[in-house]
């Protein structure tokens, strides 16, 4: 796409945040509600829209308002989604509003905590097909690694990983640092403006902790 990073800038601000004093652009009535940081996350999609392929399949996992989904989907190409999210965020109230703009075909739409049996289950029939992944829902070290397990297990080996606030809530960060020494995971890219935005590639060389993994896994937690 022959845009410019500051052109999208621009974008990300006239689309509104959730927070003017915390996140330092207005908010927009009927916009967008971002928890983004302007510079940081133009950065990002301007890196996603210029340096990596379209992806044919994704899964978002936390959306919030679904600002995020959808302002990506302007500026990189992804046919199929699935969105997967709890629904208890203040701003998740505008998601029916905002995934009817969204430029991409919403195959599934899972409102219910991504740590159930539900969850797992509603996904296993996509197992192998996902190409990218934004996990931006539990912040806490155990609920993210159990996202990150999730994606693990219905994902294709190279599947894009991307991650929010990696670098400024204290569990992320741990989860970023121990990403960087996983072989399951090559990081790509990451922006570190403010929150943090990491981008990985999924490798697939020790693969998810279920079955006989899992097993021994919990032996030794």
């Amino acid at each position: 796409m022959d845009i410019s990073r500051d052109q999208i800038k621009e974008a990300v601000i006239a689309a509104g945040s959730d927070n003017e004093e915390f996140f330092h652009f207005p908010v927009v009535e009927e916009g967008l509600y971002l928890q983004q940081d302007p510079d940081e996350y133009a950065d990002f999609v301007h890196f996603m829209a210029t340096e990596l392929p379209p992806s044919k399949f994704a899964l978002d996992i936390g959306v919030a308002s679904g600002g995020q989904t959808k302002f990506l989907r302007d500026y990189y190409n992804i046919e199929k989604t699935v969105v997967l999210d709890i629904g208890q965020h203040p701003n998740f109230k505008h998601w029916d509003r905002i995934k009817k703009s969204v430029n991409t075909n919403i195959v599934l739409e899972l409102i219910m905590d991504s740590h159930s049996k539900e969850a797992r289950k509603a996904l296993l029939p996509y197992q192998g097909q996902f190409d990218f992944t934004f996990i931006d829902g539990d912040h806490s070290y155990k609920g993210l690694m159990q996202d990150i397990e999730l994606a693990k297990e219905v994902v294709k080996k190279g599947c894009i990983f991307v991650f929010h606030d990696t670098g400024a809530v204290p569990d992320c960060v741990r989860v970023f640092k121990e990403l960087q020494k996983d072989p399951d995971f090559e990081m790509l890219a990451n922006f570190d403006t403010r929150f943090g935005i990491s981008v990985f590639r999924y490798l697939a060389v020790n693969g998810p902790k279920t079955g006989l993994r899992k097993t021994i896994s919990k032996l030794f937690s």
